[in-house]
C-alpha cells in the first residue's frame, strides 16, 4: 500500500495514545503531543450531533489478541460485506497493532453513522459502540492503559452527550442473541466506579467556581 493510499485508508482515524498519560498520535505528520485533560479529547472527538442521538454506550471486546481499527475494518469490509466497515465508533488497543491504551475514532464517529456491534439494530441506531483490544473471556484483562483510557473517553462521552451511567452498558446485556463480550474477565464495576469518580471530580472543580 502506497503512502497516499494509506494515508486515504486512515478513515479520518485519530490516535490518542496513554503511556504516561494520554498522547494523541497524528498519523500523517507522525508526531505526538502529551494530553493532560479531557479538554483535549474533547478538540478530537467533538462532532456535529443531533441531540439526543445517542444514549447509551456498548462496551464491546475484539475477542482477539491484538489488531487495530484498520485491521477490523478490513474484516468488517471484506468478510462481513458492511459497507461502512468498522463496526464500532472507537477501538483501545493493549500493545498489539497499536499503542497499549490507544485510542482510536473510526469513521461511524466522524461521519455519524449508527454501529454494527450488535444484532440489535434498534440499539446500533442509538448505542456508542467502543470495542477493547483483547480476549477477555480467557484468561486476558484490559491492561491498565486500557482502562484508563476507556474510563476517559466514556467520561467525556457520557458528559459531552448526557448519557447516564446507567445507560453504560456491556455487549452481554443487549436483547440480542447470546453473546459473553466483552467477556467474563473485563471489569466492569472499575468502569463504573471510575467514571463516578470523574463525576465527583467534576461536581466539585464546578462548586469552586
Amino acid at each position: 500500500m502506497g503512502i497516499t493510499e494509506r494515508h486515504v485508508r486512515i478513515y479520518a482515524l485519530v490516535k490518542i495514545a496513554v503511556a504516561i498519560g494520554l498522547f494523541i498520535t497524528l498519523p500523517f505528520i507522525g508526531t505526538k503531543k502529551p494530553v493532560t485533560d479531557l479538554v483535549d479529547i474533547d478538540s478530537l472527538c467533538r462532532v456535529e450531533v443531533e441531540e439526543n442521538s445517542w444514549r447509551q454506550i456498548v462496551i464491546h471486546h475484539s475477542a482477539t489478541n491484538g489488531g487495530d481499527a484498520q485491521a477490523f475494518d478490513t474484516y468488517h469490509r471484506e468478510k462481513r460485506k458492511w459497507a461502512n466497515g468498522l463496526a464500532y465508533h472507537f477501538v483501545i488497543g493493549n500493545g498489539s497493532g497499536s499503542k497499549d491504551g490507544e485510542i482510536e475514532v473510526g469513521d461511524r464517529w466522524t461521519k455519524q453513522i449508527h454501529g454494527a456491534h450488535t444484532a440489535n439494530m434498534s440499539i446500533n441506531r442509538i448505542a456508542i459502540g467502543i470495542c477493547l483490544v483483547g480476549n477477555f473471556e480467557e484468561e486476558q484483562a484490559p491492561t491498565q492503559n486500557q482502562m484508563k483510557s476507556l474510563i476517559r473517553l466514556v467520561n467525556y462521552l457520557s458528559d459531552r452527550y448526557h448519557i447516564p451511567k446507567s445507560n453504560l452498558i456491556k455487549h452481554n446485556q443487549v436483547a440480542q442473541k447470546s453473546t459473553a463480550c466483552p467477556g467474563k474477565n473485563f471489569p466492569f464495576q472499575t468502569l463504573l466506579n471510575g467514571v463516578s469518580a470523574f463525576q465527583v471530580q467534576a461536581a466539585q472543580v464546578h462548586t469552586k467556581h
